[in-house]
Order: structure tokens, then C-alpha cells, then sequence
């Protein structure tokens, strides 16, 4: 009996504890929001955690006096959790920064990963290109690909099928080998299909890329001027083929700047200025050191009207670009444009292009004839974001022949079938 009365006695003592513990919670509460409201920011952190400090005392007299009406419990937290959260809370800059830093990374790792996904994407069109484009068009021919397999495989064996060709021996088209259908390209997307690519890191939309515009553009070279018409140089004039001798510019693409030439101003009158210095010296700087140079050509000829940076594509070594246009084994081409955009960054302020619908529509024009007279020729026109001294002159063009897997003679056998489709898109000719 004594043991009972004294178990109730201790029972109402433990309730009446717990019901003054919770009261002082429920004030502290009070007083705590009560300074809020009236802007007393001063004792930030106490305030806070003085409530995370009444939420854990609150949360331990129910798990001890009241441990039913909290069956499902939350992990404990401790001192340091509080303390730390209320420092988060009450120093928000810190927590700013904190996610920052998590959103940076996050970024960064997320970028490098598109950036290798671009690469062995560029890697995989380069390897598919003949597979996808020439080898269809010399099936329309009626053609099988077995003469550039064999071609390649001589060429592995220190057999230079496409060296035994002569310059002079090059069928110049007469007239159109197919007819495009320029009904189905005013659609943007098959436009693009079929001949652009554009690069992962910018973008285009049907207004820039706009087939009727573009072919509107007037292309024809004003006639009888007293200087040269043309302009050839190249950003990176050290840029060689398989065989080529390193150092030596005869063998580089400064070499086919030379043929173009010759071409250009023996078999159609043109008045050309072949610009053969070196820009590449240090590489990653090409451009910039090219551009003034370029500039002051450009001032010291006023005459010049078209501008043609000629280069050499890089793609991996196992890759082997070639195609056969009129008999002749050659390396294609692949038209250039930067179109100073971005996707992250948006339309680029600082590189400025006001000559950019002129540049596409010159790429187009030429890539479009191309594919007339020459099917298989062109591997279509690549886009990407920057500029590349194109906005110096409306009329400028950026050609890659082939690539440092081709032999200088593929590179060499390019040169009259571009000449060729030159000079009908300057005289005038539309697709």
C-alpha cells in the first residue's frame, strides 16, 4: 500500500514537470517570435538557437514523459548540428557560397563530360562521313566503294594511287552531274540534314539559315579592277599531310595555297593575292596574330573582294577521308563558319560578326554547287561559335581539305574541282 501511494506521488510529480518544461517551451517560443516580429535582429543567432535548442528539449520531453504520442521519432540531432544550422541560417552569404561551390563542380564536371561526348561525337561523324555521304553517291553511280578501299590500303602500303594522277588530267564538269531539290531544302531541318553540322557548343535557328535569303546574296566579283580580286592566306599555314616534310610550306597547305593560285589566275583570269606567311608559330594565338595582318591586307588592297582561309581538318588516326570526283582520288573539303554564339554564353558581344549573313551565304552557295557539279566533293559546311577573322570581309571563306591522314597529292588533286566551284558561285552562278 505505502509503495503504491508513494508511485502515485511520483507519477504526478513527473506530470507536473513536464507539463512546466512544456510551458517554458511554449513562452520561450513566444518570446522568440515576439522579437522577430517587432525587427530586433540583433541576437540573430541567440534567438535561433535558442528555439533549435527548446525544439531538442521539447523533443526529449516527449520521448521521456510523453513517449506515446511521439511513437514515430526523428533521428537525434546534436549540439553541433544546431549550432551549425543556426550559423547557416543567421549567415546566409555562407550558405550562398557553400551551394555555389556544389553548383560549380557540378558544372565543371558536367562540361567536361559534354566536351569529351563532342569529341568522340566530331571523332565518330569524321569516321562516318565517306561511309554515310561519298559511299552513297557512288552508289548512285552505280558504283561500288571498292576502288577507294583499295586506294586506302595502297596508300598504307607506300603506294600512292591518288599521287599517280596528274594535275592536267582532271575532268572539269561541263554541266550539273545531279539537280538539288531546292524546294525541299527551304525546310530548315532537312537543310541541315543534309549539308551542315553544327557543333555542340553553338546553335542556329531557320531565320539565320534561311535558303532563300542566303541564295539571294549576290556573289559576282565586280570586273575589270586594277588589283587583286582575291585574297588566299592561312591562319595555320604549318598545317601538313601524312607526307608532307615538317617545316617546309610547299608541302603544307600553303603548298595548295600556291595551285589554287595558279588555277584560279591561269584558267579563269582571276586577279589573286596569295598571302603565304606564318601565323601559327604559337598555335592557340593564330587568330589574333593573324587578324591585323589581315586588316592591313586588306587596307593596302581595296580591291580585294573575297578572302580564303585555306587549312587541313584534324581528325584521329585512324580516320581516312577520301573520295573519288571524275576518276580523280582526292581529299573532300569541308566549308567553315563561326557564327560568334555560344550556348552557354549567348550571342557573343565582343566578337561581333556584321558580315555573318554574307559568310553563310557564301558557304551555302558553295557548298550547294558543289553538290551539283562535284557529288561527293564537299563533306558540307561546319558550324561553330566563335568568328575566325571572318567578319573582316563579307566574301570570306574558311576551307579544310582533307586532313593530316591524307596524302599531300589527295590534298594537291582538291584543288581544281574548288577552284572550279570558285569561279562559277563568283561569276554569278546559282544553284
Amino acid at each position: 500500500m505505502q509503495v503504491r501511494i508513494e508511485t502515485k506521488k511520483s507519477e504526478k510529480k513527473r506530470r507536473i514537470g513536464a507539463a512546466c518544461i512544456l510551458l517554458f517551451c511554449v513562452l520561450a517560443a513566444f518570446l522568440t517570435q515576439l522579437s522577430t516580429k517587432t525587427g530586433t535582429g540583433e541576437h540573430a543567432f541567440i534567438s535561433y538557437a535558442g528555439v533549435k535548442t527548446q525544439e531538442s528539449i521539447y523533443q526529449n520531453v516527449l520521448d521521456y514523459y510523453l513517449p506515446i504520442v511521439n511513437c514515430e521519432t526523428k533521428p537525434e540531432r546534436s549540439i553541433s548540428q544546431i549550432v551549425m544550422d543556426a550559423v547557416m541560417e543567421c549567415f546566409p552569404v555562407y550558405t550562398y557560397a557553400a551551394q555555389n561551390a556544389e553548383v560549380a563542380a557540378s558544372e565543371s564536371a558536367l562540361e567536361a563530360e559534354l566536351e569529351q561526348q563532342l569529341a568522340a561525337q566530331l571523332q565518330a561523324e569524321n569516321e562516318a562521313w565517306y561511309a554515310d555521304e561519298s559511299g552513297e553517291n557512288v552508289a548512285e553511280d552505280g558504283q561500288t566503294d571498292e576502288l577507294l578501299r583499295q586506294s586506302f590500303f595502297d596508300q598504307m602500303q607506300g603506294n600512292d594511287t591518288a599521287g599517280s594522277v596528274e594535275r592536267s588530267l582532271f575532268s572539269y564538269a561541263t554541266k550539273k552531274a545531279t539537280e538539288l531539290d531546292l524546294q525541299e531544302l527551304t525546310d530548315y531541318q532537312t537543310l541541315v540534314k543534309k549539308h551542315y553540322r553544327i557543333d555542340g557548343t553553338t546553335g542556329s535557328n531557320s531565320e539565320q539559315l534561311n535558303l532563300e535569303k542566303l541564295l539571294k546574296k549576290n556573289m559576282k566579283l565586280k570586273e575589270d579592277v586594277d588589283g587583286p580580286q582575291i585574297l588566299i592566306y592561312h591562319t595555320h599555314s604549318l598545317e601538313g599531310y601524312r607526307d608532307s616534310k615538317e617545316g617546309d610550306l610547299d608541302e603544307s597547305v600553303v603548298g595548295l595555297g600556291d595551285y589554287l593560285t595558279e588555277i584560279l589566275t591561269e584558267r579563269y583570269g582571276f586577279q589573286v593575292l596569295h598571302d603565304r606567311s606564318t601565323y601559327d608559330s604559337d598555335r592557340d594565338r593564330a587568330y589574333g596574330v593573324a587578324g591585323p595582318c589581315l586588316q592591313k591586307i586588306l587596307k593596302d588592297h581595296p580591291t580585294v573582294e573575297v578572302v580564303i582561309d585555306l587549312h587541313r581538318d584534324g581528325v584521329g588516326e585512324d580516320t581516312y577521308l577520301l573520295t573519288e570526283v571524275n576518276d580523280t582520288v582526292m581529299a573532300p573539303v569541308m566549308f567553315f563558319n563561326g557564327l560568334s554564339y555560344t550556348n552557354k554564353n549567348g550571342a557573343l558581344a565582343s566578337l561581333k560578326n556584321p558580315n555573318l549573313q554574307t559568310n553563310l551565304a557564301f558557304s551555302l552557295q558553295m557548298e550547294l554547287i558543289a553538290s551539283e557539279y562535284y557529288p561527293g566533293f564537299s563533306r558540307g559546311i561546319y558550324l561553330k561559335g566563335l568568328r575566325y577573322n571572318l567578319h573582316y570581309c563579307p566574301k570570306s571563306l574558311l576551307v579544310e581539305v582533307g586532313a593530316q591522314t591524307n596524302s599531300l597529292q589527295e590534298a594537291m588533286n582538291a584543288m581544281p574541282p574548288l577552284a572550279d566551284v570558285l569561279n562559277r558561285v563568283l561569276s554569278g552562278e546559282k544553284p
